[in-house]
């Protein structure tokens, strides 16, 4: 697997920082020489299964045998995934579990009765180039270069998780990172994967950070973000990730993927670079969590749907437009 989310320095690091027990498991039904499915998990204290704290997906690649009828390979899919979904019926997960986007096909877990609910992130491919993306990033990031921003990876962790801060206080959520948690990643997964990048103000203030999980071969993993208040109209986002995105090339990786695109703000912005939209599907038991993200969930909906019949209310009457002349009804 491709990525750094599969290797066991990422593992290592997992277990060490957020206290959960990777497992390994692999599926060959059919023996060495037929299709297989390898993928990484994580296991609490009592055994289930999890996806640890911010990080995007568990690793899954499936490997049918050398085909060109796509009957047989979704044949060897669905055998292959039910000896996962029997796995996870058997231990319990806690929490939903997030797979990559190369999961195209979740009947398996449907047909073992979890919930399947699509999330969505955006993938860039490599080169990325200018005409990929709306005229407004460009238009942003050359604001930040004429005021004298600069961007480049840091040794300075500290001036990243300033950044951090000012994203998670402005939408009140936390990525539960710390200095300690930074270094020990460093240490245990290494500079060149972990790449933390920085762009600071003319004055030496850093404005906004971006940390990626790099693998050469793979596609980069937007890990974690964060800009300042007082620079968030700067251009230095647009600038530090434009950065980012030549420089992750430059190291040979193939793409990157945003990781995450549902929030509706998140997903108006992160459309701008030109990416694909994919889907990547969540799994979920039928324990507490899950019935409390659901209730969550229909709140939002009632509320949402609340604040728009207001709008409607509110909102003046206008006349229906009458036909053109010798237009039939209903054209």
């Amino acid at each position: 697997m491709d990525t750094t989310l599969a290797t066991p320095e990422w593992q290592a690091y997992t277990q060490q920082f957020w206290g959960v027990d990777p497992v390994r498991l692999d599926y060959t039904p059919r023996g060495e020489n037929g299709p297989a499915l390898r993928s990484v998990f994580y296991a609490d204290r009592r055994g289930r299964l999890l996806l640890p704290p911010y990080q995007p997906h568990l690793p899954l690649q499936f490997t049918p045998t050398p085909t060109e009828a796509g009957y047989r390979v979704e044949r060897q899919w669905i055998e292959t995934a039910r000896l996962l979904v029997d796995e996870m019926l058997v231990r319990g997960i806690r929490g939903g579990l997030t797979f990559p986007p190369s999961l195209t096909d979740p009947r398996p877990w449907k047909w073992g009765f979890f919930r399947v609910t699509p999330n969505f992130t955006n993938l860039i491919d490599f080169p990325f180039t200018w005409d990929h993306a709306d005229r407004v990033v460009r238009q942003q990031a050359n604001k930040a270069l004429r005021a004298g921003f600069v961007c480049r990876r840091t040794d300075n962790l500290n001036d990243a998780l300033s950044c951090l801060e000012g994203s998670q206080g402005r939408k009140g959520f936390a990525y539960g990172m710390t200095l300690a948690g930074l270094e020990l990643a460093w240490r245990l997964v290494g500079r060149e994967v972990v790449r933390v990048y920085v762009c600071h103000s003319p004055s030496g203030d850093p404005a906004t950070a971006r940390i990626v999980l790099h693998r050469p071969g793979g596609r980069a993993l937007d890990w974690m973000a964060g800009t300042k208040d007082e620079h968030l109209k700067s251009g230095a986002t647009q600038l530090l990730l434009s950065h980012a995105l030549s420089d992750l090339h430059q190291a040979g990786a193939t793409g990157y993927n945003s990781c995450g695109a549902d929030v509706e703000a998140v997903a108006q912005t992160k459309l701008l670079w030109g990416g694909t939209l994919a889907t990547q599907y969540n799994i979920q038991a039928y324990d507490w969590r899950s019935h409390k993200w659901l209730l969550g969930g229909w709140l939002r909906f009632m509320k949402h749907r609340a604040a728009v019949r207001r709008r409607r209310r509110a909102a003046p009457a206008t006349p229906a437009e009458a036909p053109a002349a010798g237009s039939p009804p209903g054209e």
